[in-house]
């Protein structure tokens, strides 16, 4: 392919060295091969620039090929000095941007079709566009992709305690995006840009936490590790205090995911419901040691559910005090009987007997 290319360079610039750019060339390039030689092996010609140092340019970004032969088109190579990456994206990967199950969701929603086998491939491309954007504006959906950054954010912030050197710097820099993508989605907003112009984006949006855009810059620009890290830590607070605020919670705190259903939450109860048990057993004799292990087993049990369904958190641990247990354990009862509550409000059912023999009835 690199020969075929070569040729058809050295035609294009004899020709028309003054009229096109090398992007703009390679476009052309890419636009007339698939249309000679991979007519029933590639459905989409897409171009996606907003990632670009020009991204006025409209050049193609990447393909959707259709089997085998068709991938065999991606190639990447470098002209004059500029890099060029000829990639292949599946129906099934551009299915998970539809569904903001991937990184850089303006792949999709700031491509556009160069190139179509069939009217049928454009209309697919574009349906996919619109289901998209539907979810970008599905509130339940968006709440949840804001809690997933968070989370993704804090377990960077985590692996980033223990580097040094480079690591830091990277870790941090991928703490500040996951936390402007949880303040984006809280917008049903997402960034045109990926992480590079996140400040610039974040100006366009009416809810942002207070103090986030100076220390986000504060993060950047520190030269020190230990304060790039403590200053990684106090972002979190700030963007945990923002998702759990008014301005973006809804119906009382509880948001339940569309991925999810309460039939699954009831299915965690019933299997978690011992735990409650244990604990109501061990505050009852005093055991400090075996209530309070219980206790944060409990408690990551609790906020795995609360990010999956979109619940607002629930504190546990924080009320734990060895010298009096009491308040923990009405704590603990308090959220069982929430949880109960949300559980049958949602529609799942919380298979529980009053006696064996009622078990062996229904079985």
């Amino acid at each position: 392919m690199v020969l075929q290319f070569q040729a058809y360079v050295g035609i294009g610039i004899g020709m028309e060295k003054d009229k096109m750019n090398n992007s703009k060339l390679i476009t052309n390039w890419i636009l007339e091969t698939v249309k000679e030689q991979y007519e029933n092996d590639i459905a989409l010609v897409v171009s996606h620039s907003t990632l670009r140092i020009d991204d006025n340019e409209k050049v193609m970004s990447y393909f959707v090929p259709l089997n085998k032969r068709g991938e065999e088109l991606a190639d990447n190579f470098i002209i004059a000095g500029e890099g060029f990456d000829v990639w292949s994206m599946s129906w099934e990967r551009l299915e998970q941007f539809a569904n903001l199950s991937e990184y850089n969701i303006t792949v999709l929603a700031d491509g556009d079709v160069l190139y179509a086998r069939t009217s049928e491939d454009e209309e697919r491309f574009y349906a996919l566009k619109k289901k998209q954007a539907e979810n970008l504006n599905n509130k339940k959906k968006m709440r949840c992709c804001a809690l997933e950054a968070y989370s993704q954010a804090k377990s960077i912030y985590l692996e980033m305690l223990f580097s040094r050197g480079s690591d830091v710097k990277l870790g941090a820099g991928y703490v500040l995006d996951y936390l402007a993508q949880a303040i984006a989605f809280s917008n049903l907003r997402y960034f045109k840009k990926a992480q590079t112009d996140q400040l610039v984006e974040l100006q366009t949006m009416s809810k942002k936490p207070d103090g986030f855009e100076m220390k986000y810059q504060q993060v950047i620009i520190e030269p020190e590790e230990d304060i790039q890290k403590k200053l990684c830590y106090e972002l979190i607070g700030i963007v945990q205090e923002f998702l759990c605020s008014d301005s973006v919670m809804m119906d009382d705190g509880v948001i339940e995911c569309e991925e999810h259903n309460f039939q699954d939450l009831a299915d965690w109860y019933a299997e978690l419901s011992y735990t409650w048990l244990r604990l109501r057993h061990y505050v009852a004799v005093n055991d400090v040691n075996k209530t309070y292990m219980w206790g944060i087993y409990l408690q990551s049990e609790l906020n795995q559910v609360c990010r999956d369904f979109g619940l607002e958190k629930m504190e546990l641990m924080s009320y734990f005090d060895a010298k009096d247990m009491n308040p923990f354990i009405d704590c603990a009862n308090m959220l069982e009987k929430k949880m109960r509550s949300i559980i049958l409000q949602g529609g799942g059912i919380i298979r529980e007997f009053k006696s064996v023999e009622d078990f062996l009835h229904e079985v």
